[in-house]
Order: structure tokens, then C-alpha cells, then sequence
């Protein structure tokens, strides 16, 4: 279905019973609703599952200028009202992740649980500002193709692209099919993100940081950082993983992610 959500409209998926639990599922930079694919099946047995494009990417529209980190939460909680969820469980990797620490201390009376994989947090210092500033120009200038060999090096490792081929041209296909405009739109939101430790103390629901153990980006020492700020949150580490570890160690990610959800009140 399509949406106007907060002056844009969005491309959503709905799975599973409705009298469920809502599960919203937010993707990465530079993928689509797609790159839960190994994950919304399954998860709609426990959920009533909710996968959408984020503003500027998939199947939804795209706004031109700078996004931020905040106004794509607010989109969130839009698709929640859209589709009169009260309260659900949010799940985001990567700017999913960024996005799910400003729900967490913004909406947090909206959550029942929270989970933050290959992500990262803080305010970006003048290397990392830079970072995303060329990189979001270069994407406007020449599109996103540019981007895609060094993005496929963080995100999958070199031994499972040549063993799963097609997978790996799946996910460079969603990374280079990505609007330039949206991709860089959500890159200015990642240079701009203001994620102190004193908001993330704020957010008080049940929280689970997932990292890849060789993430290059998004480290275990920066999930442990986010897991510290965040009072009674648990961190656990993909072995093996990259920053893609949805997609390349689907079955631990999943059991992982429904242990989670489906535990008691703490996990």
C-alpha cells in the first residue's frame, strides 16, 4: 500500500494476523523494505509485521534536500498512526538503528521493545562529517553506483559474496537502484545525528544492540557503547558477522531477534 506520511508518501508491507504483536522493520542506507527478506516470513508467524521504504528509498517517494535522523522516526511513528498501532516492537539495522535510538528516547511510550543491529551513535566529529558530506555530493553528482564496491566490502565479507553470488548481486542491485537524492538525503541525516549518551539514557523500554563481530563501521565496541547508555540494555556480537548480518547469517540473526521478542518482559 502507499501512504502520505508527514508530507511524503511511503510504500508499506503488512504481514501476518492482525490481532499479532506490530513488529515495524526499519532498513539500511541505500536498500529497500527488500533487505528483510529472509526475516519477514518467518517473523510474521509471531507478528504482525510492518515493512516499508523509508523516505527516498524503494518504492516511496523522494523528497529532495537533507533529511534527519528525527524526521525519519517521525515517519515511523506516522506509518504506526497510518495504520493505528498504539504500541509495537521496532527493529532497525544500520540508519535503522539511528532511527530506532530516536524513537526509543522521543516515542518511547509507543515502543514494547527495541532492537538497534550494526549501528552506531553520538554526534560525528570533523572526520566523520566529512565523510558523509562527500559522499552525499558525489551521490548527487553521479548516483549511487559509485558507492557500491566499497559499500559491498563493509557489508558482506569477501568469502560469503563468492560462495552466494546471486545474493550478493541482490544486495548491490538494491544499493546502486537507490534514488540519488534519497541516498543522499539519509546520508546528511547520518552526518547530522545527535545521539548523546543523556538521550540514550532516556529510553526505557527492553533494548537488544546487535553488532557484526567484523563490522568495520559499526563495531562491537560501538554496540557495547550504545548497550552501556541505555539503562538495562543487552548487546550481543554476530560471530563472524559483517555489517549485513541479517543477510549473511540470517538463521542466528533471526533466532536471535525472536529470542528477544518473544522472552519475557526484560528479554
Amino acid at each position: 500500500m502507499r501512504a502520505q506520511i508527514n508530507g511524503t508518501e511511503l510504500f508499506i508491507t503488512v504481514s501476518g494476523q492482525e490481532d499479532r504483536p506490530a513488529l515495524i522493520l526499519g532498513h539500511s542506507l541505500a536498500t529497500s523494505h527488500e533487505m528483510w527478506g529472509l526475516q519477514a516470513t518467518l517473523f510474521a508467524r509471531h507478528f504482525r509485521v510492518v515493512n516499508f521504504d523509508m523516505r527516498g528509498h524503494g518504492a516511496s517517494a523522494v523528497p529532495g534536500g537533507a533529511y534527519t535522523i528525527d524526521q525519519l522516526a517521525d515517519d515511523v511513528i506516522g506509518v504506526a498512526d497510518h495504520l493505528r498501532l498504539k504500541r509495537f516492537h521496532f527493529a532497525g539495522l544500520s540508519i535503522g538503528g539511528l532511527i530506532g535510538q530516536s524513537l526509543g528516547y522521543r516515542h518511547g511510550d509507543r515502543l514494547e521493545k527495541l532492537i538497534l543491529s550494526s549501528t552506531f551513535t553520538g554526534i560525528n566529529g570533523p572526520d566523520a562529517v566529512k565523510l558523509w558530506t562527500d559522499r552525499a555530493a558525489a551521490v548527487r553528482a553521479s548516483g549511487p553506483e559509485g558507492q557500491a564496491d566499497g559499500t559491498m566490502s563493509r557489508w558482506l565479507s569477501a568469502e560469503f559474496q563468492k560462495a552466494n553470488p546471486q545474493t550478493a548481486q541482490w544486495i548491490r542491485d538494491l544499493i546502486t537502484s537507490t534514488p540519488a537524492n534519497g541516498y543522499a538525503g539519509c546520508a546528511d541525516a547520518i552526518r547530522d545525528m545527535n545521539l548523546s549518551a543523556e538521550k540514550l539514557a532516556a529510553i526505557k523500554v527492553p533494548t537488544l544492540v546487535i553488532a557484526g563481530e567484523k563490522d568495520p563501521g559499526a563495531t562491537p565496541a560501538e554496540a557495547a557503547k550504545i548497550a552501556a547508555a541505555i539503562p538495562n540494555a543487552k548487546a550481543f556480537v554476530m560471530p563472524g558477522g559483517y555489517h549485513l548480518c541479517n543477510v549473511e547469517t540470517p538463521h542466528l540473526f533471526n533466532e536471535t531477534v525472536l529470542a528477544f521478542l518473544l522472552g519475557g518482559k526484560n528479554g
